[in-house]
């Protein structure tokens, strides 16, 4: 009997031993480790440097009659909410939607001062004081442009057209054109947007094939030619995976085309399927000397009411060769259809123009990104580091950013050798961490980073953060500022 009780004691204090240790809290545990290392021999991007990241931004759109009756108040609305956050996100580009009937709405004449092209300009402004690159589609068109049916609709939601007929072509480039030069004050109109720099459309081609860009392209580009505006770059076809390659293989397209950009969207799990589209077209375009933008994209279940598919795209299209991405797109307001309004990075009306998280994950990545970055190779791929994902991008004077996500649920200590890659001091951390509330204001605030010892940036990434290292943007010498070419003040030309 004795026995049996110093058994059963004995298997109990084991019990309780047990369930003690499997009790212990995550926290608890030491973090897992991932060591990595810049390949400076590994420049990722597809010809040339990476550009950025940018948005579709048509908040100008506010002042359409559909989005006034949905209960925008256009002036007040972009002052106190839409023109802060632009300036917030410190986007290299964006694109945007172009409707011909705002300054063509007859073939007789133009009006350039109608409400639509007012509030383009005041966009433009805003763009243009941010250093912004600006993408024109031109999207929608007004009837008189084709003869088919107009099945399309115009930001009014009025009958439209995608594309001109053939008999219009020639009139579709020039008042193309002519748009450009007024923009850029080439017809005396007294703007000056020379950051209006790319040109492209129709929108996702719209139901012709990428053989019917020939001629407009053809005309666009010899018309440009013609008025002082060869540095305007065409890009296309403005649609999907397919479409570029079909652009791509169709004869005479690709001299008229400065780049290449496509659209991806699809519902998680996306990552596997979105690296190999990039890998393809890369293989593609790479004999071109082109690059590759994607030009719109988006997760289709959660849209951007869940930041976790932004870092993916981002840092994938990096890693894979794209030279710039664009989410789809700033807000949820009314394009020309009334379907529209449920991607944008904040909400519009009687949200209060509430912002999403996909904005500050967003906003934390664009505005921290060296200009003109190259994108370096690592030694932590998708198979060699299954919970993280790392991008590791170099600039001029010595500009690094870093942006790694964790996509384990416990912590992750990383050690990034970084090599031989100059680094300029003050290096700051902006973290989303989806344990904490999100941001109060408009940017990821910054936070010190770690100090490099001997090239190697260490830290601890919380569970499921996104996280982006970046050097303090410099503030340039005056001498400096009328050079083509600027580096930091105390930094050398390399």
């Amino acid at each position: 009997m004795i026995r049996c009780t110093l058994v059963r004691r004995a298997l109990l204090i084991l019990f309780l031993l047990v369930v003690a240790l499997g009790a212990q809290p995550v926290a608890s545990r030491p973090p897992a480790a991932v060591s990595v290392r810049v390949d400076l021999a590994r420049m990722l991007t597809l010809n040339g440097s990476f550009v950025g990241l940018g948005v579709e931004d048509d908040s100008n759109l506010l002042w359409s009659g559909p989005n006034q009756a949905a209960g925008a108040r256009p002036a007040a609305d972009i002052d106190t909410y839409v023109s802060p956050r632009l300036r917030a996100l410190s986007l290299p580009f964006a694109r945007k939607f172009i409707d011909v009937s705002w300054f063509a709405p007859t073939p007789d004449g133009y009006t350039w001062d109608s409400p639509a092209m007012r509030a383009l300009y005041a966009n433009l402004a805003v763009h243009r004081a941010s250093n912004t690159q600006i993408m024109l589609t031109i999207w929608s068109l007004p009837p008189w442009l084709s003869s088919g049916s107009a099945s399309a609709k115009d930001t009014e939601l009025r009958p439209a057209v995608a594309f001109p007929d053939q008999v219009h072509e020639e009139r579709w480039a020039e008042l193309t054109v002519d748009l450009l030069r007024h923009l850029r004050g080439l017809d005396g109109s007294g703007l000056s947007f020379t950051n209006v720099a790319f040109v492209g459309g129709p929108n996702e081609l719209a139901g012709i094939d990428a053989g019917h860009l020939l001629r407009p392209f053809t005309l666009l580009r010899a018309r440009l030619d013609e008025v002082g505006l060869a540095q305007v770059a065409i890009f296309g076809p403005d649609s999907f995976v397919e479409e570029l390659l079909i652009a791509h293989d169709t004869p005479g397209l690709d001299p008229l085309l400065n780049l290449y950009d496509f659209h991806y969207y699809a519902a998680a799990p996306f990552e596997a399927g979105f690296l190999a589209a990039a890998d393809r077209l890369a293989a593609a375009v790479a004999p071109t000397g082109k690059q590759i933008w994607l030009t719109e994209f988006g997760e289709l279940t959660a849209k951007n009411n869940d930041w976790r598919s932004l870092p993916i795209f981002a840092i994938g299209g990096m890693n894979h060769g794209l030279a710039a991405l664009a989410v789809w797109n700033v807000q949820d307001q009314i394009y020309n259809t009334t379907n529209m309004p449920e991607w944008g990075l904040w909400g519009v009306y009687d949200s209060g123009y509430a912002l999403k998280p996909a904005y500050y994950a967003w906003q934390m990545m664009s505005a921290h990104l060296p200009t003109g970055a190259t994108v370096y190779g690592h030694s932590c791929d998708r198979e060699q580091c299954p919970t993280l994902r790392l991008a590791i991008l170099g600039g001029i004077g010595g500009a690094l950013a870093v942006i790694a996500y964790n996509l384990a649920d416990t912590p992750l200590q990383l050690s990034l050798d970084l090599g031989d890659l100059p680094v300029r001091r003050s290096l700051g951390r902006y973290t989303l961490d989806p344990a904490a509330p999100l941001p109060s204001g408009l940017s990821v605030p910054r936070e010190d980073g770690p100090a490099l010892a001997d090239g190697v940036l260490r830290d601890s990434l919380p569970p499921g953060a996104l996280v982006v290292y970046a050097i303090d943007r410099p503030v340039y010498c005056a001498s400096e500022r009328a050079s083509s070419v600027r580096y930091p003040c105390g930094f050398a030309a390399p």
